[in-house]
């Protein structure tokens, strides 16, 4: 191969080392290809070699002023790798920190190189800044470990209770019961993403199941309202019967009597209709006495 030949290649080769990011790097390959640079005799050197090798030196002079650039850039940027470390450390956010800590000490491979005594210092305190983040780290889920257990434990109790709900009579003292349970779930914190999904379906079960037994309860107290109700005014009308007739007789007194201890009987009608039903029948029964009074 022509000596002209080799120098061209190894131009096209200087070319591609001016075009990478790591002016350092490529600075020391730009050293061996200077090296194997052919040489020949100064009077023996062509107008042409002579071109060639000012282009070379040349370019081999650029590519010299980009790495000490980059050695003064070099520096910068991890002094600002180590200051990023530092806020990430003081932040305390681990689960976000892990992954911008592992991204710095990307940034800390491609940053490149001073020199090896530098180069070591603050790699030391970069070093110290992740340790300490790491040992935090370990130490902030170690006791995650133990909180979760406490959780998980109080969220189990907390379904035994709700499981107990069941067994109380009354409606509305449950249903107090159960909100005082929810109340007391959402100030337990996480159990851990492993449990907590099964530990709330658990007691959103018990939840359910008291619910339902609620919303059946209701039904049917509508249903037996709403026959008190039918009931109550069967006993108005049989108590509009007597006052229109108003024999103010001792059968009718009595029988009149009796429908105030049927209307106790038959019981509460529900807070819809109680009240008025009780006026008017209330009602009813005083203004027959009032007329027995007057005409009698």
């Amino acid at each position: 191969m022509e000596k002209n030949d080799i120098r061209e290649q190894l131009i096209a080769k200087m070319e591609e080392l001016l075009g990478e990011e790591d002016a350092a790097s490529a600075f020391l390959r730009a050293k061996d290809l200077k090296r194997r640079w052919p040489r020949v005799r100064e009077e023996e050197e062509s107008f042409s070699d002579q071109e060639l090798s000012e282009k070379f030196n040349k370019m081999m002079d650029e590519l010299s002023e980009k790495a000490g650039d980059v050695y003064i850039n070099t520096e910068d940027r991890k002094n600002q790798i180590i200051a990023q470390a530092k806020e990430i450390l003081a932040k305390n956010n681990f689960k976000k920190g892990t992954e911008q800590m592992k991204q710095l000490l990307e940034d800390w491979k491609h940053a490149g190189r001073i020199n090896k005594e530098k180069d070591d210092e603050l790699w030391n305190e970069c070093s110290a800044g992740r340790s300490e983040f790491f040992g935090k780290r370990n130490e902030y889920f170690a006791n995650l470990k133990e909180t979760f257990a406490a959780n998980k434990a109080l969220k189990e109790d907390l379904i035994a209770k709700a499981k107990e709900v069941a067994g109380i009579e009354n409606i509305k003292e449950a249903g107090n019961r159960s909100n005082e349970l929810m109340e007391e779930w959402k100030k337990v914190g996480s159990a851990g993403r492993r449990d907590d999904d099964d530990l709330w379906q658990q007691f959103l079960a018990e939840r359910k199941a008291f619910f339902e037994r609620r919303d059946a309860y209701y039904d049917e107290m509508k249903e037996t309202y709403a026959k008190r109700v039918e009931a109550k005014k069967e006993i108005i009308a049989q108590a509009k019967l007597y006052l229109a007739r108003s024999e103010f007789t001792d059968d009718e007194v009595s029988a009149i009597k009796e429908l105030r201890t049927k209307w106790k009987e038959v019981g509460n009608a529900g807070r819809e209709h109680e009240n008025e039903l009780w006026e008017e029948f209330n009602g009813i029964v005083n203004k027959y006495f009032e007329n027995m009074r007057y005409y009698k």
